[in-house]
């Protein structure tokens, strides 16, 4: 059965399906929604856990020896499949086929399947091995909250952490973060810490306190990169990273930097005047000439490149790799963005 995210805790309270489909670009309800499951699997006694990734190599017969080889005396597994991007194959989608159908013929057995995905396309939602999967158990697809439902999300999200705070200042925290629900929800739990209990916070107390809680923010790593200082960077990213800042986090501002510069050195290339572009793109007047500078160091084709490689990372980090590619590709992204190449 196809679930929005929000119904999907209800559904868990219901009972534990055999098969779940957690699809969709946005990285706080994807983790929510999959942290969910395996929460629910801890309470129904279900502690064995395995974990396969869909990478280059990968051999889909995993899956179906995984999940056929619970005997009578063996204890109840969650088997968890992530898919990087949301590229199955031929090969892929008939295993996938294959083992709903098993499911609806062997009800009794006992492993529950927790696949993970990047968003399908209206195609795959439509295929066969999908229909398969919504009969036999549940799929959710997270979507990015439009930016207009974000301030009362913020509110919404706040109330449950015991947070009195104000529309205006939670029109400003949506504002600041730009979109992204993971971190608004990270900043919420810093507010949460660091406001007393009962304080309603307005927007001025709000902005104070989100700019003392942490000696670095993924707003400084983005003016260090366009101002292409690569030692500050890397120890701006050392801080953010010790600190607990998410890589989706930071590689979102730096993605959201490179199509900034992007577009505007795109338009540069056309002649438009510098000051039209940043009217156009509404960059801050106090930010323009970190992203005049930035255009002068970096050109087309080296962004392009530097786009792809954010992409292939966000595969990595949705397909579970491992802390050290994920660290290396964050500072190598940096440096791309400073003009500086790697070794190796």
């Amino acid at each position: 059965m196809k679930l929005p995210a929000y119904k999907l805790n209800g559904q868990l309270q219901q009972g534990l399906a055999p098969i779940y489909w957690i699809s969709g670009d946005e990285p706080l309800q994807h983790q929510e929604a999959c942290d969910a499951i395996r929460a629910r699997c801890r309470a129904a006694g279900i502690e064995e856990r395995e974990v396969m990734a869909v990478e280059p190599g990968f051999q889909w017969q995993q899956l179906l020896d995984a999940g056929a080889s619970l005997s009578l005396f063996a204890s109840q597994r969650l088997l968890e499949l992530r898919i990087t991007g949301n590229k199955l194959g031929r090969e892929g989608s008939e295993v996938i086929r294959q083992y709903c159908q098993r499911l609806t013929q062997h009800p009794e057995e006992g492993d529950v399947l927790l696949v993970t995905s990047g968003k399908l396309d209206a195609s795959q939602m439509k295929s066969a091995w999908m229909k398969a999967v919504d009969q036999a158990g549940v799929t959710v697809q997270v979507w990015p909250i439009e930016a207009a439902r974000l301030p009362r999300w913020v509110a919404e999200r706040a109330q449950q952490a015991g947070l009195q705070i104000d529309p205006q200042a939670c029109q400003l925290l949506a504002e600041r973060v730009e979109g992204n629900m993971l971190a608004a929800a990270q900043e919420v739990e810093k507010l949460a810490l660091l406001t007393p209990a009962g304080e309603r916070l307005d927007a001025d107390t709000l902005l104070s306190r989100v700019q003392d809680a942490s000696r670095h923010t993924v707003f400084d790593l983005a003016d260090t990169l366009l101002q292409g200082d690569a030692n500050k960077a890397a120890r701006v990213l050392r801080g953010l990273r010790a600190e607990g800042t998410e890589p989706p986090i930071i590689l979102w501002a730096i993605t959201r930097e490179l199509r900034q510069i992007i577009s505007l050195v795109h338009r540069l290339d056309e002649g438009q005047p510098l000051a039209t572009i940043c009217q156009q793109l509404k960059i801050w007047e106090k930010r323009r000439p970190l992203y005049q500078k930035a255009s002068q160091r970096l050109r087309l084709p080296q962004l392009h490149q530097l786009l792809a490689q954010a992409g292939r990372l966000d595969d990595t980090l949705k397909g579970g790799g491992t802390r050290q590619d994920v660290e290396e590709g964050l500072l190598s992204l940096c440096m791309g963005l400073c003009d500086i190449r790697l070794a190796g």
